[in-house]
């Protein structure tokens, strides 16, 4: 089973997500809080698309749309660890 395979059985991105300190800042920086970022993760409210990453299979590029804006979010499967978070325009 791969791992975007396992991520969508695990309800596409998991419930009890960490976050790299390179994510933090980079929500800090953009207001974005944990509790918004927890809500994505368990309801993927406003996913916009899902795919693997070209450069390490075991992330998965996740679009969304957070409080009106969108987002790129890098998230490594493997570890349940959001990697970082970058608008998109």
């Amino acid at each position: 089973m791969g791992v975007l395979t396992k991520a969508i059985c695990k309800g596409i991105l998991y419930m009890n997500i960490k976050f790299s300190e390179h994510a933090k800042q980079r929500m800090h920086e953009r207001g974005i809080t944990e509790e918004q970022m927890i809500h994505f993760f368990v309801t993927n409210e406003g996913l916009l698309g899902l795919k693997l990453s070209d450069k390490d299979e075991s992330n998965l590029l996740a679009d969304a749309l957070i409080d009106g804006k969108k987002y790129r979010l890098v998230y490594n499967a493997v570890e349940d660890i959001l990697v970082t978070v970058f608008p998109l325009k």
